[in-house]
Order: C-alpha cells, then structure tokens, then sequence
C-alpha cells in the first residue's frame, strides 16, 4: 500500500495512507518532513494518534483538551514516540540551521471514529485552508475582544498563505523547548526497550496517553541481513497497522485456517500493511536489514512468539508440542529455543 502526498513543499511534504483500503480495520498513517526551518501549522485531528521519529530533531508544541490547559513544548529527536490525542491543538518545528538535517516523523492513528473512517483529518487553525479563515470576519471581531476590528479579524485568520506547512525565516522566535514538558508527552525507543530487544512494544504503562487513545506501538529493528522476526500474534487479539521505516524485507500475514497466506508481499521502506485481528505475521529482513513501525489496537498489548526462548511452543510441555506437531524429540528442541 503506497502513500499519497497531500503537500510538499519549500518547508516539507506530508504523506497519507488511507485505512479505507483494508476492509475493517480503520487504521491511518502519514508521513511528515520537516526540512530546516520547515513548519507545521497549528492544527488538531480527528483521531488519537502517536508520532515516532524516524530520523531529526525537531520542537513539538501540544495544547491538550481544557479551559485550564497547558501548552507543553518539548524537544524530540530520532526514536521518540509522541500520543496526540483527537483534539488537541499541536504544532511541530525544524529548527536546524539552513544546512541542517530533515526530520522525519511516522504518524499512525485508529481513525475508527473519524469524520471519514479510514482517514485522519487534520483541522487547520491558520493557512489558506483554516476552520476559522472562512468565518465572517465581523463576527470573529467580536468573539476575540472589543477592541479588535473586523478588518484585523480578516488579516489575522486570512494572512497566512501556506497549507499546513510553511518555512519560517532565519531568527523567527520560537519557544523554546522544555525538558520537563516530554514527561507524558514523549518516550524513546530506545530507553523504553529492553537492551539487546528486537521489538519494542511501548504501551500504556510507559505512556498513559497510548491509554486514552486506545492503543500501542510496536518498533521492530533487524539489523542482520536475512534475519527473522516471528512468527507473532497480539494476544489479545487487536488488529495492526506496520509502516515499513527502513530497509526492506518480506512479510507474510496468516489467519484461519492456514490453506493459504492472507498477505505474502515483498516490502520495501515506505510501504504499509495491515495485520488484522488474531491473525499470525512473520517478517524476514533483506540484505540491509529493516525498521517496522507499528499501530497496535490495543492500549497494553501483548505479543506472543509462537517459536524460540520464552514463545508458546517453550512454555508448553514439550510431549505435547511432540504429539501435536509429530515430529522428533529433537526438532520440538529446537523449536523451543
């Protein structure tokens, strides 16, 4: 499933994969790049959603849902996952130099309840496609103070001539971030994974937000050309959405029944599947190994190896995988370790 650029240019690009290609699993993705001075327009969404870092550092600014909220600004940087939820206001900055690096962020989100299932809507605050820029202008005067002319009112929500991004000039102020403000906004990877773990699965626990939104996120690193991950199973059942980040590989997707794979595609960086309910994937990287981003739909998933140390084949009694299997004493062995 290949994405669809929604905008690109002098500041970035935005790309979107629709959920409404997979039948019954409502699961959004996009892809944000954030070039140097790049900018995206105060907004908010439809739907909860976590952002991942894929590589850069950029300023993020969340004005969470409430008379009395607090816009927190945090730095975030490669390997940072992010919970937005549906409804909060958030704005994201590249503030490297000129010549400085991009940023590239994975967003994925259950857009089950959203205005167009399948999709995330974003509801701009300024640029040529903001919710307020086609209100009366007279009106918004008054709204805002009685010292404000219709006339400022229209400059104010009319001025603005980006679509959700723009590229701000060298030595505009922008708040700075604050390290106290990624404290249940933002995790790493990287801290939040055990050492030495192929997948890293970040739930609820490490971010509450992840709770509120309904789901979980899944990292999964091969580094070793040809290695393989699986097979798993979320024990719970909930469906998945993997954004291949890096590298490229294979992946296979069963369910029940087992006569025949429900999706065996070779992937490369870029492209999206979806792993419905209950069923089983197996992934093998290629030559240069491979990044999986993943939405699992479930606020504290569980993921079950089915083979290898500590999987379902090792926790049950070897006599029994020996008769169900009919195979040897030694290959159940094997399949254990």
């Amino acid at each position: 499933m290949a994405g669809k650029p929604l905008v690109e240019n002098d500041a970035g690009s935005y790309l979107a994969w629709s959920g409404k290609e997979v039948a019954g699993e409502k699961l959004g993705c996009g892809v944000l790049v954030l070039k140097p001075l790049g900018f995206a327009l105060p907004h908010y969404a439809d739907s909860g959603k976590f952002g991942y870092v894929l590589g850069g550092s950029a300023v993020v600014g969340v004005l969470t849902v409430g008379v009395h909220a607090e816009e927190k600004v945090a730095r975030l940087v490669s390997g940072d996952v992010i919970a937005v939820r549906a409804g909060e206001v958030s704005w994201w900055y590249n503030d490297a130099e000129e010549d400085g690096d991009d940023v590239t962020i994975v967003f994925m989100g259950d857009t089950s309840g959203a205005v167009s299932p399948g999709d995330i809507t974003y509801f701009l605050l300024a640029g040529t496609n903001s919710v307020l820029g086609s209100l009366d202008a007279a009106l918004l005067a008054a709204a805002a103070s009685s010292s404000t002319s219709p006339e400022q009112a229209n400059g104010a929500f009319r001025s603005q001539p980006a679509t959700l991004l723009t590229r701000l000039r060298r030595g505009v102020v922008v708040v700075r971030p604050r390290e106290h403000d990624r404290h249940g906004l933002v995790v790493n990877a990287g801290a939040a994974g055990a050492s030495g773990e192929t997948r890293t699965v970040i739930t609820a626990a490490q971010l509450p937000a992840l709770g509120e939104i309904g789901i979980s996120v899944g990292i999964t690193r091969v580094d070793e050309a040809g290695g393989v991950v699986g097979p798993w199973v979320v024990r719970d059942g909930a469906s998945q959405a993997v954004y291949v980040a890096r590298g490229s590989g294979r992946i296979q997707v069963a369910g029940a029944g087992g006569a025949t794979t429900l999706v065996d595609e070779d992937v490369a960086a870029g492209g999206m599947i979806v792993v419905p309910r209950y069923a089983v994937a197996l992934v093998g990287a290629g030559a240069g190994g491979m990044e999986l981003v993943s939405l699992i739909k479930s606020p504290r998933a569980e993921v079950e190896h089915f083979t290898g140390k500590g999987s379902v084949l090792g926790g049950l009694s070897p006599e029994i995988v020996e008769a169900a299997l009919n195979v040897s004493t030694e290959l159940v062995e094997k399949l254990r370790k």
